[in-house]
This record gives C-alpha cells, structure tokens and sequence, in this order.
C-alpha cells in the first residue's frame, strides 16, 4: 500500500536503474467489445492479491476515458477510468476476484483483460517476498562504516551508526521492475564517503527512508523514496525511525 508523508528534503539522488525482470500479461478475455454503456465482469479465482488489467485496442483511439474498472469482489469498490487502460492490484474475497468493465463513452470500444505477471530476475530478488507486509521506516546515520553492492547493482549491503548511537546493517534494494521509473540510489555516495575518508561532520545526519519488511538483525528496505546528507529536519514520526 502506498504511503503518504510530508517532509522537508534538500536533496534527493536520483538513479536511472536497471530494471532485471519483465511484466508479461496473461491473457483472460480477449477482443472483447464494449458498446457505449455496456459492461462486462470477469471473476477469477485467487489466494492472494492479484494485479489485473485492461488496454484498449479498437483503431480508433479514445480521446476521453472510454471504460471504468470497477473491483466488485466485495467491500470497497474501487474505481478507476483511463482511455487506453490500467492495471491496479485486487485482493480476493472468499477465494474469488470480481471487476466489472464498463464503456462509459459514445463509441464502441474493443479491450483486452489481462492479468500481470511479474518476474525479477535481479540479486536483490532472493530478498524480497510479497507476502510480508512492509513498514515505513527511516534511518538517520550519523557515520558510514561500510558498502558493499551486488554484482549488478541491485542491492548494496549498508552499515553504520545512527545519530543515537545504535549500530546498523541492513539491504538497500535499489532494484525496480518499471525500466521507466526513476530510482532513489545513494550507493555510488556511501561508496564515495567511505573511499575519500570524508569527515561524517559533512553528511551526518544521512536520511535513507523507504519501506522495510524483516526484522533488526535482517532488515531490507525497499521502495527508497530518500538519500539526503545533512538533513537534520526531515519529518517522521518518532515509531518511524530505526534507533
């Protein structure tokens, strides 16, 4: 689940990542035509959350949203309308998930659903498991000890102190499965602090902020949102900070 927080960052690295998977999707309907007002509901069966799709593939283009995904598994009905489709992730009800397509606009429209399949075949994968459920989590270095990064740069292995004097180590995942994304990545930084012996006056306190699943001892943090050196007044809640 995304989270939302406010925060004062003066500096933040951004990183062009290599992105060592693919997204392949599934076909479920296929060709399926919509005319205006008409809507459709698949239901598949699922244990766990599943991500599923559409994307319009009539000639003509939609110039305005053209269908609504609406999840009618139960609960909360999620909805979201585009003109050449999404996909959104949907969590099963009595093992079962229900969406509901509809054309919400003038013309007919031709769709295919599809359900995403992800695979990662990155280093840092090994570490990653979907099923935990993470937790945003800030660490607040005051001095870095070492670095080590992975063969292909998706992970780096971090350790230091923080600003209260606890020791640290933990997995900085720097992997993503959107070639298009733009990734936070502080490793070449770390790298560079320890390399140059630069003083910790130049950079403590170090911000590295994202979302964490594992426990003290085996700690990875995923989805990095900040890197900033020198960032005293960052803001988060105090639960948030690893101490």
């Amino acid at each position: 689940m995304a989270k939302m927080r406010l925060s004062i960052v003066p500096f933040v690295i951004l990183w062009a990542g290599t992105a060592h998977g693919a997204v392949v999707h599934v076909p479920i309907k296929s060709s399926l035509v919509l005319k205006p007002d008409e809507a459709y509901t698949i239901t598949v069966e699922a244990t766990q959350p599943m991500e599923l799709g559409w994307q319009a593939v009539q000639a003509k283009r939609c110039t305005t949203n053209c269908v609504q995904a609406t999840d009618v598994t139960g609960g909360i009905n999620y909805t979201i309308a585009t003109p050449l489709g999404a996909s959104r992730e949907y969590t099963p009800v009595s093992g079962k998930i229900s969406v509901e397509y509809k054309n919400v606009s003038s013309e007919p429209v031709t769709i295919n659903i599809y359900r995403v399949q992800r695979t990662c075949e990155a280093e840092a994968c090994k570490f990653l498991d979907e099923s935990q459920k993470d937790r945003w989590l800030v660490f607040k270095v005051d001095e870095f000890k070492s670095i080590a990064t992975s063969n292909d740069g998706s992970y780096s292995v971090i350790s230091g102190v923080t600003v209260a004097g606890r020791s640290f180590s933990f997995r900085a995942v720097w992997w993503t499965d959107d070639k298009t994304a733009l990734t936070v990545n502080c490793a070449p930084f770390v790298k560079r602090y320890l390399e140059n012996h630069t003083p910790k006056e130049q950079y403590r306190p170090y911000i590295i902020s994202g979302q964490a699943i594992g426990e003290t001892a085996n700690i990875v943090l995923k989805s990095i949102d900040t890197c900033a050196p020198k960032a005293p007044n960052f803001g988060v809640p105090d639960k948030n900070v690893f101490k």
